[in-house]
């Protein structure tokens, strides 16, 4: 089994990959990528690459990001005394997650992100802001 595990301090984007533009050329919807979808994907790639493990991992990966926003100006004083708590707002987290794999896929983190099988992204506010990714690989998925 190996393990892999860092946390970058940062704001993390809450741009994601569905924010598609598109616009109508003879008559046929083009698609395109926004600008501020494209600088969040080059962000993101620019904060992982130094975690980027000299080879891609094989087998079963099991992936857990933590994304810790920093507290909302509005935040009542009682929900900053805890530390950290859930952000039930957006981004989406399921627009987080293919963001994530697919920066993490185009570095090589692994072949395909196809081998994630447990995947799991947990967001919230809290007084360390940044990205807690941790990854488990196994010979054998349980």
């Amino acid at each position: 089994m190996t393990a892999l595990s860092f946390f970058i301090a940062c704001v993390p984007p809450k741009t994601t990959s569905q924010q598609k533009g598109v616009m109508v050329i003879a008559g046929k919807p083009r698609f395109f990528t926004k600008a501020k979808v494209r600088h969040a994907a080059e962000d993101m790639m620019t904060l992982l690459m130094p975690h980027v493990p000299t080879r891609p991992l094989e087998g079963p990966i099991k992936l857990c990001v933590t994304l810790t926003y920093p507290w909302r100006s509005s935040e009542k004083k009682r929900n900053l005394l805890k530390g950290w708590m859930p952000n039930d707002k957006k981004p989406d987290f399921d627009n987080m997650s293919k963001s994530i794999c697919d920066v993490m896929t185009k570095l090589l983190f692994w072949k395909d992100d196809g081998q994630v099988y447990d995947g799991r992204i947990i967001k919230g506010w809290g007084d360390n802001p940044g990205i807690k990714i941790e990854i488990e690989t196994e010979d054998d998925a349980a």
